[in-house]
């Protein structure tokens, strides 16, 4: 599934991974505060280190990607993929 950013940068999400086992431990674990989980979720979402780095480099401004921006990011892809895949 193709999710589009806010900014038009667009995203492909293979929907197997929205129904991942391990993505949901580690949602888990972050919401128990372990939030260096984002960066496991971010690529089991995006399938893999490459495409992470990719959008890392898409939202990288005077050499530096904010973690703000990037954990924005990965919230616009979760709610889009989920509203994609429940409708």
């Amino acid at each position: 599934m193709k999710v589009t950013l806010k900014d038009g940068f667009e995203v492909t999400i293979d929907e197997r991974h929205l129904n991942d086992w391990n993505l949901l431990k580690k949602l888990r674990g972050i919401d128990r505060g372990e939030t260096s989980l984002v960066v496991d979720v971010a690529e089991i979402l995006l399938g893999g280190e490459e495409n992470l780095d990719a959008l890392a480099k898409r939202l990288e401004v005077d050499g530096v990607t904010s973690i703000d921006s990037m954990v924005e990011a990965l919230r616009e892809i979760m709610e889009s993929a989920t509203e994609l895949k429940n409708s």
